[in-house]
């Protein structure tokens, strides 16, 4: 029925008719509050598409005017009363047919829609306007706490980050005219190497190889200290008591690469990993 219409659209080879039916709930909420809208689609060339389309929005303008003209019929009239209105609806007809021409020279040859057609969409109410834009609203207003959330999350982030490495990151969110807070550095987590501590082989490879085992036997020191903290969570503590494991295990990795590569030039292995760190475990 035509007050089930919701709208009629063409575009390029496609026609569609969406109407309203109670029996029928939508798997997808196409539009805001209605669950019903069903969508008939037929398709052929663009100039048929097209044509149907706008037969259609002529059929459903008839239906309007129809039914706004049997609002305004009294119950009982004269003959003389409805030569009177025929006569008096005669002019007003023909300026709204050129009122719909020149509004139907805004519509693309390649679309089109009832809305777009200057068609009244008698299903459209007032109240059903207010309801979408309070459902907006509603949505934007819940969209904004999850972001204020996410920053607050973001520069909790960025707080951490300046902790570990002494400089706030450039990502901290800040509002106008605000400064960056002060943070200072956690300390236990930073080192530097002596040159005397790498070792000076005469084999380039093995000069690489024992290069990486000191940088990261004090990337296993720093991590230690981190797994070693106070007052951290469950959480935080687990997971870096795992980064100290598998820093452990790649430093372990590293000694045997430099094990099997003094084997193979004749020399004798090394227990460095072993004698480097004699209390691994963390409590």
């Amino acid at each position: 029925q035509w007050k089930q219409l919701e709208n009629l659209y063409f575009r390029e080879k496609k026609f569609a008719v969406e109407v309203h039916d109670p029996r029928r709930i939508s798997v997808s909420r196409r539009t805001f509050g209605q669950s019903g809208l069903v969508v008939q689609t037929w398709y052929a060339n663009t100039s048929l598409i097209k044509s149907i389309w706008v037969m259609a929005i002529s059929q459903h303008q008839f239906y309007l005017d129809r039914k706004q003209s049997k609002a305004k019929i009294p119950s009982a009239r004269s003959l003389d009363d409805i030569a009177m209105d025929l006569t008096e609806m005669g002019t007003p007809k023909v300026s709204k047919l050129v009122t719909l021409e020149a509004k139907n020279q805004l519509i693309m040859a390649s679309n089109g829609s009832l809305i777009s057609s200057g068609s009244q969409d008698s299903e459209v109410s007032e109240e059903q306007k207010k309801e979408k834009i309070m459902e907006l609203k509603k949505k934007e207003k819940l969209l904004q706490e999850k972001l204020l959330q996410k920053v607050e999350e973001l520069k909790k982030i960025c707080l951490r980050e300046a902790e570990l490495t002494g400089k706030m990151p450039k990502e901290y969110p800040l509002s106008a005219g605000e400064e960056p807070p002060q943070v200072r550095r956690r300390v236990g987590t930073a080192f530097k190497l002596d040159d005397n501590l790498l070792p000076s082989e005469e084999d380039p490879t093995l000069q690489d190889l024992e290069s990486n085992f000191v940088i990261h036997q004090k990337l296993v020191e720093a991590a230690k200290k981190l797994a070693s903290e106070p007052d951290l969570c469950k959480n935080v503590k687990k997971k870096r008591k795992q980064e100290y494991a598998d820093a452990v295990k790649k430093l372990q990795e590293i000694e045997n690469s430099i094990n099997e590569y003094r084997i193979k030039c004749g020399k004798k292995p090394t227990q460095k990993s072993t004698l480097a760190l004699p209390g691994k475990r963390i409590p």
